[in-house]
């Protein structure tokens, strides 16, 4: 076998790999979502913790990666949860979209989080992501698109990207910046 194809064979194992790593994080979290979803729950708000995992893989991994892993993770967690079939794989699927607008190619996991660039397009992509779920789930006769989007949207986006500071924080530390 020439250099090039063990090199390439070995590229493509440590792909798969890390596509493998993901998936096995993913359902972690959603499984931590859909158990203990209520121990992270402040004032009725929860963070989206699958978001994280979708914005990062889309940062490292590209936009159709992104967006396919956002569906498929979104339409996993559609199926364990209450909520109706399809919405979150398609609020998954268009924040893996929007992530992947910021991959930059051949950049590590730990450039992809360990930058405060991170940090922006998460809280980007889940205030979108929390205004399309939002449209999805409020009815005007019940409680006005603004107020809910107050509540869930903005104030979920921003616990979500709080929490979102603590794997940042440690990939920046093992890249040797301090923030």
């Amino acid at each position: 076998m020439p250099a090039d194809d063990r090199s390439t064979a070995w590229h493509g194992a440590l792909m798969n790999r890390d596509y493998g790593i993901y998936v096995v994080v993913a359902l972690l979290v959603i499984l931590i979502e859909t158990v203990a979803s209520n121990l992270l729950a402040i004032g009725g708000i929860t963070p989206d913790l699958l978001l994280v995992v979708i914005v990062s893989f889309a940062l490292h991994k590209g936009q159709l990666p992104g967006v396919l892993f956002g569906f498929a993770s979104g339409l996993v967690f559609d199926i364990v949860s209450t909520d109706v079939l399809g919405s979150n794989a398609l609020v998954k699927l268009l924040a893996g979209y929007c992530a992947g607008f910021f991959h930059r190619e051949g950049a590590s996991l730990q450039s992809s989080i360990g930058s405060p660039r991170f940090i922006g397009v998460l809280l980007g992509c889940a205030l979108v992501h929390n205004a399309v779920y939002s449209f999805l789930y409020t009815r005007p006769a019940d409680i006005p698109f603004v107020a809910f989007y107050l509540k869930n949207g903005i104030a979920a986006a921003l616990y979500t990207t709080a929490l979102a500071l603590l794997p940042f924080f440690y990939a920046s530390r093992q890249r040797g910046e301090d923030y």
